[in-house]
């Protein structure tokens, strides 16, 4: 045996000898917002209130894995909410939102990840598009009522949201005209910008109208499953259920019909306003990966439609958004 072969050898018996000291896991001190902030600064900082908060809760309870024992101090399905709202409404670096509520960057993560994914569970029961004849004579109506334009239904229109670099060989299909990656996102809304329809799949290179084209709700109304007429810009074609504006007016009539138009249409542009500037990350872009930026963009859609849902049905009264049962953070 040579003098290398040696010194190995004895290294290994050396290593038999050590004891290694497992490093002791630090927990971080825990926050509760829902105590230690004020309604005003609690809405400030996640856009909802603290009963909207535990209302949502409640709904989304069921979709979330259930710790099974109190093993690692596990996080409450509250504080999960109040981390991932955290960085939707403000598009927070995921240590900083993890010093804010007391946990590790993974945690957040990991509960940013579930909450979106609970939150697009219900996207059925929030967003849907009305099929009944009583459901489309009441978007009709509102529209005749704001806007004086008969049997419309709703505006459609895309936007486009930031999102990080993406790899692999089909990446350049994910740059749009405006040269930065994003996912094109083909929105429809009735007359008080309630989310009826949501398409977020669509790479950023893909044009408006294809979009509509290869949609499922557009043979609906092909084949009169929908009666009703959208509201669309000059990059869709105009159809019997799709009225688009005049590109050039030549009387009165038509000016008119275009200023009506572009006033009835403004619903789907102030509908992006509202909710870019209550989701931060919409505007700023999304730091996360390409499948959780397709999820928590339909997750953000459910939540527009629960603000406005609460802000027309949530007895505020009869919630108490101070219950240790709901607001615990053990």
């Amino acid at each position: 045996m040579d003098i290398g072969n040696v010194q190995n050898v004895r290294r290994v018996r050396n290593l038999r000898n050590v004891h290694f000291i497992r490093q002791r896991k630090i927990y971080k001190i825990r926050k509760n917002p829902y105590i230690e902030l004020t309604n005003n600064e609690f809405r400030k900082k996640y856009r909802f209130s603290k009963a909207e908060c535990l209302q949502i809760v409640n709904e989304i309870r069921d979709f979330l894995p259930r710790a099974v024992n109190n093993r690692g101090k596990p996080i409450s399905p509250s504080l999960q909410l109040l981390i991932a709202l955290r960085y939707l409404a403000r598009g927070q670096v995921q240590d900083d939102n993890g010093d804010l509520h007391g946990v590790s960057q993974p945690t957040v993560s990991r509960c940013f990840s579930q909450i979106c994914r609970a939150l697009a569970s219900l996207k059925n029961n929030y967003i849907k598009f009305p099929l009944t004849n009583e459901e489309l004579a009441t978007k009709k109506a509102d529209f005749r009522r704001k806007f004086n334009m008969p049997s419309i239904i709703g505006a459609i229109d895309c936007t486009h949201i930031r999102i990080k670099k993406v790899a692999g060989d089909y990446a350049q299909l994910y740059i749009n005209r405006k040269g930065f990656y994003s996912i094109n996102v083909q929105v429809i809304c009735d007359a008080n910008c309630h989310i009826l329809h949501v398409i977020a799949r669509w790479r950023g290179s893909a044009h408006d109208s294809r979009i509509w084209n290869e949609s499922l709700i557009k043979e609906q109304f092909e084949n009169g499953s929908i009666n009703g007429i959208l509201l669309g810009d000059s990059g869709y074609a105009c159809t019997p259920y799709m009225l688009t504006p005049i590109l050039n007016p030549q009387n009165d009539v038509e000016r008119q019909y275009n200023y009506t138009h572009i006033r009835a249409r403004n619903t789907i542009e102030r509908l992006f306003g509202q909710i870019k500037q209550r989701f931060r990350c919409l505007l700023r872009g999304m730091t996360i990966s390409l499948e959780n930026a397709k999820v928590a963009i339909v997750a953000l859609s459910v939540l527009h439609n629960m603000k406005l849902h609460f802000k027309k049905h949530l007895n505020i009264n009869n919630i108490n958004p101070n219950d240790n049962n709901n607001s615990s953070t053990e």
